[in-house]
């Protein structure tokens, strides 16, 4: 069976039907073209080459939104007229080879024409009615020079009076010797009742960048929402007393909070480039609790639980009067709360070597950290386009 002519081919004589080669098959632009050719040819206007009015088509059902159709003469233009000279008027016009090397396929798909009486009519995409801006940026760096502290750095500690002095020491150490801005440690003493309070008195008078702040009630998130609410540092950041976490990883941890490029930081134990020290006991108790996280929450960041964080201060100020628990759920909830608001949250791989005297309640840890989870399950997320983050660099 013969195939079906367009529309319009009886009036034009001579003209290749679709068939016969060297005939283009109409799409929907074409046939859209066609119909729109039945006006234009009734025009007998003279337009000066080049200057033909635009018309927004806005949207047809089979050409679809965003396209513009020139009318253009044909007298004046040499090479459309040699183009269309092989058929007669009214003829989709083939593409001659393209300069560009795109080939005639893609060219005469970028750049669709049709000649009807003594015009031509272009079909090309819309341009849009105003430029694209890029967003502005939504952090400002911190500047080169400080006079105040830049890091606030809390050590939250309970009982820790063998650990203290030693460790807050080597971390002040560490500090001076490789961190390029002025900084301060913060001694957050969550009620304690031996003495841990006068080992941290005693070091904040030794040491000009150390102070110490006792709080008579406890609950380590208690101790992080009091330092880093009272703190003016432009970023805040905290470490757990035992130093399990390697130090070299803390100026990677603060560096993306300093330029701008991110809201919190974390270090993460479980992603690729982590290396860990630690019994079976441990690793299994922390796998399963970043899963059950995954699926309970639908989180993306790897680990809730490295006590080795960092945030900037008005991001702080943002979230931590929406966070409930007071205690080692905090930093869970806190990087919850800011995922769902689409804050950017940067990891760290880290090395850790678990602490084989650490006094932290596993069991009344655990059980704390999934009554958080179900209550934070039962929170409806926030409203707005979750960020993504920056894979941990291996």
């Amino acid at each position: 069976m013969a195939a079906r002519e367009h529309r319009g081919a009886a009036r034009r004589a001579g003209a290749p039907a679709r068939h016969q080669p060297g005939a283009l098959a109409l799409g929907p632009a074409e046939r859209y073209v066609h119909r729109l050719a039945d006006h234009v040819a009734e025009f007998d206007t003279e337009f000066d080459p080049g200057s033909g009015p635009e018309f927004d088509t806005g949207f047809d059902p089979e050409f679809g939104p965003g396209f513009v159709i020139d009318l253009l003469p044909v007298s004046g233009r040499s090479d459309v007229d040699a183009r269309c000279s092989r058929y007669d008027a009214g003829h989709v016009v083939p593409a001659e080879p393209s300069r560009d090397g795109l080939g005639p396929a893609a060219h005469h798909d970028r750049h669709r024409e049709q000649r009807t009486g003594n015009h031509m009519i272009s079909i090309r995409p819309a341009r849009p009615a105003t430029p694209v801006q890029a967003p502005a940026p939504r952090r400002a760096p911190l500047p080169v020079h400080h006079d105040e502290p830049v890091l606030d750095l809390v050590v939250p500690v309970f009982n820790e009076e063998k650990d203290l002095e030693p460790n807050v020491r080597r971390l002040h150490a560490h500090l001076r010797d490789t961190f390029p801005y002025p900084f301060r440690i913060t001694i957050a003493d969550n009620a304690s009742t031996d003495r841990t309070p006068h080992i941290a008195a005693r070091l904040a008078l030794d040491i000009p960048e150390v102070t110490s702040l006792r709080l008579p009630v406890k609950g380590r998130g208690r101790a992080l929402r009091a330092a880093w609410s009272g703190s003016r540092a432009p970023v805040l950041a905290y470490v757990d007393v035992d130093l399990s976490t390697g130090l070299a990883a803390l100026l990677p941890l603060v560096a993306p909070l300093i330029s701008g490029h991110s809201d919190l930081a974390i270090g993460t134990r479980l992603a690729a480039g982590a290396r860990v020290v630690r019994g079976p006991k441990r690793e299994v108790i922390s796998r399963c609790y970043n899963t059950l996280l995954h699926w309970a929450l639908a989180v993306g960041f790897s680990d809730a639980q490295c006590g080795f964080k960092a945030v900037r201060r008005e991001t702080a100020e943002r979230l931590l009067p929406l966070v409930r628990d007071e205690h080692w759920f905090f930093d869970t909830e806190l990087l919850v709360l800011a995922e769902r608001a689409g804050l950017r949250i940067h990891e760290v791989p880290v090395d850790w070597v678990d602490d084989p005297d650490s006094s932290v309640d596993i069991l009344a840890t655990a059980l704390a950290d999934l009554r958080g989870i179900a209550r934070m399950r039962r929170t409806p997320a926030a409203a707005g386009t979750r960020a993504r983050r920056p894979r941990p660099a291996a």
